[in-house]
């Protein structure tokens, strides 16, 4: 299947290259500093396009995004032993947190005690702590049917409540849709490409970039 000249099975590396997303990390020469590789067990599914892809869980890993002072201190004063995760670039658009507590415990609380932070938890490649990082600042991209005018795609809009934040123009009706960060945007998306009423669904990624 193709979505206007763009095998959907490529249509995420084709998007990464096509905008210039905050969601796509400045390059890292290397992984975070972990002590040592770690199996992960929980595992999630998402699609890229029609083909189905799995990431797996960090269950003590918590990304924050847009970062500051302000988040900084409200991690502190939740978890006393948080630990800001040392890279070898510094990234404006994400810090991560190594945790004593769950992951998703930790974001719950902390969205209760800081709701202008925006948390995701950190998901791998591989069923590892080594395999490649993503996490989900929010928004998902939407690929809609290439036929449909502006008056079907605002009727398909509005029955699911959903607001777009951009029109990408690598395409006909491909948008990014507005979610919360974390956990939500993959949901969101595996239910719409799930309904079968879009060509495609699939979270807005931050994903870690290795340099050569």
């Amino acid at each position: 299947m193709t979505i206007s000249n763009i095998p959907v099975g490529k249509m995420l590396a084709v998007l990464l290259s096509a905008t210039l997303s905050l969601n796509v990390a400045c390059a890292v020469e290397s992984k975070m500093v972990m002590n040592k590789s770690t199996t992960l067990m929980q595992s999630y599914v998402w699609y890229d396009g029609d083909r189905e892809q799995r990431v797996w869980l960090n269950p003590q890993i918590v990304a924050e995004f847009n970062p500051g002072a302000e988040g900084e201190r409200a991690m502190k004063n939740a978890y006393s032993k948080a630990r800001a995760m040392p890279t070898k670039h510094k990234q404006a658009v994400v810090r991560f947190w190594q945790l004593d507590k769950t992951a998703d415990g930790a974001i719950r609380s902390l969205k209760a005690k800081y709701p202008a932070g925006k948390y995701s938890p950190v998901l791998h490649d591989g069923p590892t702590s080594t395999g490649r990082m993503r996490a989900l600042p929010g928004n998902i991209i939407v690929y809609l049917d290439p036929q449909w005018d502006e008056t079907a795609v605002s009727k398909w809009l509005s029955s699911h409540k959903l607001e777009v934040v951009k029109k990408l123009e690598i395409g006909p009706n491909i948008y990014v849709i507005k979610t919360g960060p974390g956990l939500e945007a993959l949901e969101t998306a595996n239910t719409l490409y799930r309904s079968g009423e879009v060509k495609a669904a699939f979270p807005d990624w931050w994903q870690e970039v290795a340099t050569r």
